[in-house]
Formats: structure tokens, C-alpha cells, sequence
């Protein structure tokens, strides 16, 4: 605890640089130039991208890494830099552009006419997933009678302009799957490539044995309303034979409408942030059987695929943009979200142990898609594919 407040302090202190350039790392005559729209954090401090705190720090080092393997000297321009004008330079522009932190895609795109320009798209199509998340909230609503604040909302940038200056998308999560088909209608190529996870993730085989088949772990990020929090709260209230873990930063209206489901003297417990691959962690991995998110909309939700990394069977819905295959469980809201998830956790705690088992190994074994490993493969392969299309030699 006191080595995590002395690294928290220590950031502070350590200033970051919102534009770093001429990033060659260990090779040499590079002719070719990049500009990369994204983050400077774990550039400026590299124990960022050990934490793990979040994916994309250490996938940034690597994106850099893999630019540079290919021929290109990097420049990085980080997203909160406001007044960056660059210049037009660049061979290849790389940047954030399907959510709010991508706000100056255009800007930039605008400026670099002799770059091949590619959006990348960290989440699904800003309008769809704008749609889906603001139904929730509306839903959450309506349903107990409050004013919760939109969290997750995508309302500072115009995408149909940031298309004028795309040559291709480079969109998270597999091919074919809910995030990579909501820009099919956008009339440029999209390619895909999978997130990382931490390589401290791993797999206990006495977890078997401890674990309870009707125990159930919500894994999530900011905005657990969007995340489907109040949907799992309202289903497991009428089953009250399982259990649920909820781990993610506390949203208030969630506590305003269910205090008492979430005080821990029922089936439901509320645990706050809990770290990847903490000792915490670990324990529920150990206790819980399957990792459930009814969301709104995902890129390709990096919290399931974390907990798949550690063996638990998904629960999920379409909108998580990961396959399940035959190991995991599919929920289907058609007939509306409380019944459909209620229809799910009956079944999916309703399996044998043999069942369960053969279902975990599956998980592992799909999960080894969401390593470092395979997001350098899969990003390496989509740069690969941009220039043999785009640059004319």
C-alpha cells in the first residue's frame, strides 16, 4: 500500500511532455516518419506500462516499437495537448478518433496532406455507441424515477468530419464482431486488431475447486450504469440463491437507487476498484465462477477479457464485441434485459462440474488471443496491410 502512494506521489511530481519526437529506439537510418495522436503518459514514466492500470499504456510503447520495426521515426502528440499545430511531414498519421480524446483527428488530418491518415477507433462507431449508452441511462431513469448524468458520452467531435481525413480504420476487437461492423457503413477499409492484458494475469488449478458455480464477478471501468450494473443488481435481487461481485469506481446514482442491494447483507457485494492481478483480485478469481457485463457498448470490453485471462467463463452480451464460442455464455435481450440475464445466470450456474470445467480450459485457451503477444501481431499485421494498400514504392 505505502509503495503505491509513493508511485502515486512520484507521477506528480514527474512532468509530462505533451509532444515527444524523433523516437527511433534501437534502430537506425529510419527514413520514413510517423506522428502518433495518443498519450505521452508511459513515455514520460515507463512504470506505467508495468502497472498495467490501463492496457493502453504499455500497448503505446509498443505501437512506437512497431512503427520504429517498420521504418519509421516517431513523433507523439498527446491528446490533451490543445495548440499543437503539425507539420506536413509525416508518411503516416496514426491517431485516436472514435471517442472524445480523439477531438482533433480532423485538426491534424487537415494539416498532414502527404500522410496516409489512420483513425484509430479504440471503441465502436461514436453515434451508434453514443445511442446505446444514452439508452441506459434513459432506462435507468425512467425506471426509478432519478436524473442520473450521463457518463461515457461522446459529445466532442464531429466523425463524419474526421472521415473526410481517413484512409483506413484501425478498429479494436475482432473481425466481425459489434465494435469492427459498426464502421462498415463508414466507406473506408477497417481493420481490426485485439487488445492486450497483463502478463501477471494467470490460472490456479485448485480455483477449480474453490470456485462456486452460482457466483457471478462484474469486472468494470467508469460508468457502471452504462456497464450494466443496475441490470445485474435488479436480476440478482429476484434470484437471491446467487451471488454477485460488482468491482469498478462507485457512481452515485447507482448507491441512490440501490443502497440497501448494495449495503452487503444480501446476495450482492460491492467491492470498489480492485487492481488487475491484485492479491484481492485473485481471491475473487478464485471464489467466482463466471465474469457477467450486459453492456451498452464496448470496443471490445477489456475488463472481460482480463477475467477470461484468469480462466472465468464470460457472460455476456453482444455489445462486449468478444466472441464466446462453445465455452461462454451469450445473453440475449430481446425480450428485455432483466429477463434476458436472469435467463442466462440460471443457466450458466445450472452446469456440471465437468461442464464447468471443460468451459474454463476453453476460456483460457480462447483468451490466449488477448496477450501482448497478440496484440503486437495483430496491430503489426494491420500497419502491414495499410502500407502495402496505401504507400506506392
Amino acid at each position: 500500500m505505502l509503495n503505491q502512494v509513493i508511485k502515486k506521489i512520484r507521477r506528480r511530481l514527474i512532468p509530462q511532455k505533451l509532444f515527444i519526437k524523433g523516437l527511433t529506439g534501437s534502430f537506425y537510418r529510419l527514413e520514413l516518419r510517423a506522428l502518433l495522436y495518443y498519450k505521452t503518459s508511459s513515455l514520460c514514466d515507463r512504470d506505467l506500462a508495468l502497472a498495467y492500470t490501463h492496457t493502453n499504456e504499455w500497448e503505446i510503447i509498443e505501437i512506437i516499437r512497431i512503427l520504429n520495426s517498420l521504418g519509421f521515426v516517431v513523433d507523439v502528440v498527446d491528446r490533451a495537448l490543445d495548440d499543437f499545430d503539425p507539420e506536413d511531414k509525416y508518411d503516416l498519421f496514426v491517431g485516436l478518433g472514435a471517442g472524445s480524446s480523439g477531438k482533433y483527428f480532423a485538426k491534424y488530418g487537415s494539416r498532414l496532406t502527404k500522410a496516409v491518415k489512420v483513425l484509430l477507433a479504440a471503441g465502436p462507431k461514436p453515434d451508434i455507441s453514443d445511442r446505446l449508452v444514452r439508452e441506459r441511462y434513459d432506462s435507468f431513469n425512467n425506471r426509478n424515477g432519478v436524473n442520473a448524468p450521463y457518463m461515457r458520452i461522446i459529445d466532442k467531435i464531429n466523425f463524419a468530419e474526421f472521415l473526410k481525413y481517413t484512409d483506413c480504420i484501425l478498429a479494436i476487437g475482432e473481425d466481425g464482431l459489434f465494435c469492427n461492423e459498426s464502421y462498415r457503413d463508414c466507406g473506408k477499409p477497417v481493420k481490426y486488431y485485439l487488445p492486450s492484458s497483463s502478463p501477471r494475469l494467470g490460472f490456479r488449478l485448485e480455483w477449480l475447486k474453490t470456485r462456486k458455480r452460482n457466483k457471478f464477478l462484474c469486472f468494470a471501468g467508469n460508468g457502471l450504469i452504462c456497464k450494466g450494473a443496475d441490470i445485474l443488481i435488479e436480476a440478482f435481487r429476484e434470484m437471491p440463491e446467487m451471488e454477485l461481485v460488482i468491482c469498478g469506481p462507485k457512481e452515485d446514482a447507482l448507491f441512490e437507487v440501490y443502497g440497501q442491494e448494495l449495503s452487503g447483507q444480501g446476495n450482492i457485494k460491492y467491492e470498489g476498484f480492485v487492481g488487475v492481478s491484485s492479491e484481492r483480485f485473485n481471491t475473487l478469481c478464485s471464489k467466482c465462477a463466471f465474469v457477467i457485463l450486459n453492456t451498452a457498448s464496448e470496443g471490445c470490453a477489456t475488463s472481460v477479457t482480463t477475467c477470461m485471462r484468469c480462466g472465468l467463463v464470460p457472460v455476456i452480451n453482444y455489445e462486449n464485441s468478444i466472441e464466446v464460442g462453445n465455452f461462454g455464455f451469450l445473453i440475449d435481450n430481446s425480450d428485455g434485459l432483466v429477463a434476458g440475464t436472469m435467463d442466462v445466470i440460471r443457466k450458466a450456474a445450472s452446469i456440471t462440474a465437468e461442464d464447468y470445467s471443460d468451459r474454463v480450459f476453453n476460456t483460457l485457451k480462447d483468451s490466449a488471443k488477448y496477450t501482448q503477444g497478440s496484440f503486437s501481431t495483430t496491430f503489426e499485421n494491420a500497419i502491414l496491410e495499410i502500407m502495402q494498400e496505401k504507400f506506392k514504392v
